[in-house]
């Protein structure tokens, strides 16, 4: 009899240890997967990208990559025409499909390919003046590695048309493609195009320089 109960112990005891250890790594499996599922979520952004490295994941697959970026929040005065750069971003688009890249090329006159690297630049425009303004935004970019773009040829982003009425104000933000490796952007000047009113040049063209 008491070997009986001494077998039935010995299982229970084995069927108990089995049984913790099996959970054990059931909650292992479960933190790795936890760990996995932070990993993607920290990976991938929601929003606007704000931080060097952050990455985000376009409709189509694309992998866009914040690069550099430069908070500037400087004002050029062109009386009347105020321009004020909130802050500059350098994108890096990746995992770019071939139909995309087509997309992409369409209205662009330099040649594209996986990468393309384009530079953001965030900034309001006002009119403070009392005749309406035709003012054509950023006409080119001349980089440190003394590439120069033309602003309104290689376009990634919208951004909006150049009237600017008297007493408005309006936010702005241009996309520019370049050819060099972002790793070497230091220095970038904006050329800030002249605008017109009434048939005449009001405000002339005005060089801005960006420091990273």
């Amino acid at each position: 009899m008491k070997k009986e109960k001494l077998l039935f112990l010995l299982i229970f005891c084995l069927v108990f240890i089995g049984a913790c250890g099996n959970n054990d790594t059931a909650g292992t499996e479960k933190s790795d997967k936890d760990k996995q599922k932070d990993t993607m979520q920290e990976e991938y952004v929601e929003g606007p990208l704000t931080k060097v490295g952050q990455k985000k994941k376009g409709e189509d697959g694309q992998l866009y990559e914040l690069k550099k970026i430069k908070v500037v929040d400087q004002t050029t005065d062109l009386d009347p025409l105020i321009v004020t750069i909130q802050d500059v971003k350098i994108f890096s688009i990746t995992n770019i499909s071939n139909d995309l890249l087509e997309s992409y090329q369409e209205g662009i006159k330099l040649k594209l390919k996986d990468p393309i690297n384009y530079i953001q630049i965030s900034y309001s425009a006002e009119n403070k003046g009392k005749i309406d303004l035709l003012w054509p935004q950023i006409s080119h970019i001349i980089l440190n590695t003394k590439e120069q773009v033309n602003a309104k040829e290689n376009n990634i982003v919208e951004s909006g048309e150049w009237d600017l009425f008297a007493g408005a104000k309006k936010d702005i933000t241009q996309g520019i493609i370049f050819e060099s490796d972002p790793k070497d952007i230091k220095e970038i000047t904006f050329v800030l195009n002249d605008s017109i009113g009434n048939g005449a040049v009001v405000t002339p063209k005005k060089k801005v320089k960006v420091t990273f």
